[in-house]
C-alpha cells in the first residue's frame, strides 16, 4: 500500500533496525519459554543488542560518508610501501620458507 502524500519519509535502515530490534526482544523470550535460564536469555539480548547497535553505527557511517562528495587526487603518485632502492645498492637475494640455519 503507498504511503500517504503527508507521511514522512522514512530512511530504509530504519525498518532494519526495527527488525532488529524486534529480534532483541523476542530471541530471549523464546529462550525463557523454552526453559532457559535467565542468564543465559539476558546475555543473549545484550549480545544482539550489541550487534543492532554496531549495524546502526556502520549504516549511518556508511549513508554519511556515501552522501559526501568524491573528490580525486590527480596530483598523487603512486603509493609505495617502501622507499625505492638506489641507483648502484644490491638487492637482497629472495628465500623462500624458512631461513636457513646458522652453523655455530
Amino acid at each position: 500500500m503507498p504511503r500517504p502524500a503527508h507521511a514522512p519519509v522514512r530512511p530504509p535502515e530504519d525498518d532494519l533496525l526495527r527488525w532488529a530490534a524486534l529480534g532483541c526482544l523476542l530471541a530471549p523470550a523464546v529462550l525463557l519459554w523454552r526453559g532457559a535460564p535467565f542468564l543465559t536469555a539476558a546475555g543473549v539480548a545484550c549480545g544482539l543488542a550489541a550487534v543492532a547497535a554496531a549495524s546502526r553505527m556502520l549504516i549511518r557511517r556508511s549513508r554519511r560518508l556515501a552522501a559526501l562528495p568524491r573528490t580525486r587526487h590527480l596530483d598523487a603518485g603512486p603509493r609505495t610501501s617502501a622507499p625505492a632502492p638506489s641507483p648502484g645498492a644490491s638487492a637482497p637475494l629472495p628465500t623462500r620458507g624458512r631461513a636457513p640455519r646458522r652453523t655455530p
